[in-house]
């Protein structure tokens, strides 16, 4: 094969590279400019969607006003004020692995130590299964205990979802670690 030929197979051998190499390039640029707009939307999102659950937990509440939590697992701690600033309860964030990803609840404790109130959040459980430790029959054991850490004896576990509730318990545990921290 004489150079020339050399020469030509090998530039139509790299043009295809880099019309491709270009083609990633512009995609992402336009992924990167396409986030700059979105992100800021989607967190303000989940602020609303958090002021949301807090609100429920805690419907009395006039503010929430977030405190420094150090636990490992609390995503956010907060105390729920009435309209005289005064603390009416602490609201954890708290999550745990289980079989899906993370299982993440919201705990309101009031001020001397009891669940007034607790919702699991939206997590990546099994349908049908894990997803059922958001039915009141398994979350609604938790409100009006104490805030104490508990074992797998002191809640009714769901059966066929042992791994999602047992996420869920351990998630409840470092909630009350991180209320004694908080209050």
């Amino acid at each position: 094969m004489s150079d020339v030929a050399k020469k030509s197979s090998s530039v139509s051998a790299v043009r295809p590279v880099l019309v491709l190499v270009a083609i990633c390039m512009v995609a992402g640029a336009l992924l990167g400019a396409v986030h700059e707009v979105t992100a800021p939307i989607a967190e303000a999102n989940a602020q609303a969607k958090a002021r949301e659950i807090y609100a429920e937990l805690v419907p009395d509440a006039k503010e929430f006003v977030e405190v420094e939590c150090a636990v490992d697992g609390c995503t956010a701690a907060l105390e729920a004020r009435d309209a005289a600033g005064g603390v009416i309860a602490y609201v954890i964030v708290a999550q745990s692995r289980g079989y899906g990803g993370q299982v993440p609840i919201a705990v309101a404790f009031a001020p001397k130590g009891t669940v007034k109130a607790i919702t699991a959040m939206a997590n990546d459980e099994t349908p049908g299964l894990g997803t059922k430790i958001a039915n009141e029959s398994y979350i609604g054991q938790y409100v009006g205990l104490p805030a104490k850490t508990l074992t797998a004896s002191d809640i009714d576990l769901i059966s066929g979802a042992t791994i999602s509730s047992k996420a869920a318990l351990a998630a409840f545990d470092i909630a009350v670690e991180a209320y004694e921290e908080v209050h």
